[in-house]
């Protein structure tokens, strides 16, 4: 006979499964407890606040170039350079540069939001995904017209527009400039909001299950869900499992770390 009642014990040929079950859970908890404690996440800024405002820097030294540039022809000590080079084609190259510097920074934002991610910090990371990109985005998109418009004034070089190249590209840099300065302010406001928070994980590990079940618990309620709604459920689900799987990643590792130790100490003890 079998008796689950966690008041029943061994005695009158009962086995209960409490007691075995206690110390069991004991023992999971003795051996694990120094692993978890010692990855307990905590606190962890977001390093992209000094790459952000050198970016800033950059973007506004860039639009002083393009649209200052061919004025400074008219000075003696340069003067050669726009002999040999076009103001328009030096700004060219120029624009072509900064799409380059633009790669690279996108490169960092993500290399750091990747790993805020992994962290736990899910809801900063989709809050900001979208908007560490745009720099990229409105510079590609930049060289794109600016293929087009270079085509087109050379066919028809005074029938489009009564302005020069020069003029067209500068338009367009001030354009690009706009719209990159005003993302790259707001993501710099929201990351120095962030940091000053010093705010834990949002997937820590007490709150990932019930954050996973109550997600599952609002999809299943009855009532009208739009398409956006839907959406935003599923890609928090998709980032809880994601950082599962990582922290299951992390833990493997750490575990067979500390196995290699643990079997080096044996191998010392015995030798000695």
């Amino acid at each position: 006979m079998v008796s689950l009642n966690p008041q029943h014990s061994r005695s009158g040929g009962a086995m209960s499964f409490e007691d075995r079950s206690i110390h069991i859970n004991d023992e999971i908890i003795t051996e694990n407890t120094p692993l978890i404690m010692g990855i307990e996440k905590h606190y962890r800024p977001i390093r992209t606040t000094t790459f952000i405002i050198i970016h800033i820097l950059l973007v506004i030294l860039f639009e002083i170039v393009i649209v200052l540039f061919p004025f400074l022809c008219y000075d003696k000590r340069i003067a050669d350079i726009c002999d040999r080079h076009s103001p328009y084609n030096i700004s060219l190259y120029v624009h072509a540069g900064f799409y380059v510097v633009c790669v690279i920074f996108d490169r960092m934002y993500h290399y750091h939001q990747d790993l805020s991610q992994r962290d736990g910090y899910l809801d900063f990371y989709r809050q900001t995904i979208n908007l560490r990109r745009i720099p990229l985005i409105i510079i590609s998109t930049g060289n794109a017209i600016l293929v087009a418009m270079i085509k087109l004034l050379e066919d028809y070089p005074s029938s489009i527009l009564p302005l020069q190249p020069w003029h067209c590209l500068a338009i367009l840099t001030t354009i690009e400039i706009i719209i990159m300065l005003s993302a790259l302010l707001w993501y710099l406001v929201l990351t120095i909001k962030f940091n000053k928070q010093h705010v834990p994980p949002d997937a820590a590990l007490d709150d990932l299950l019930s954050t996973f079940a109550s997600l599952q618990t609002s999809t299943n309620e009855i009532g009208f869900r739009d398409e956006t709604y839907t959406e935003n459920v599923l890609e928090k689900q998709a980032d809880l499992i994601r950082y599962l799987r990582e922290r299951n990643d992390h833990l493997a590792r750490l575990l067979q770390q500390s196995k290699q130790q643990l079997n080096t100490q044996q191998t010392s003890t015995n030798i000695t």
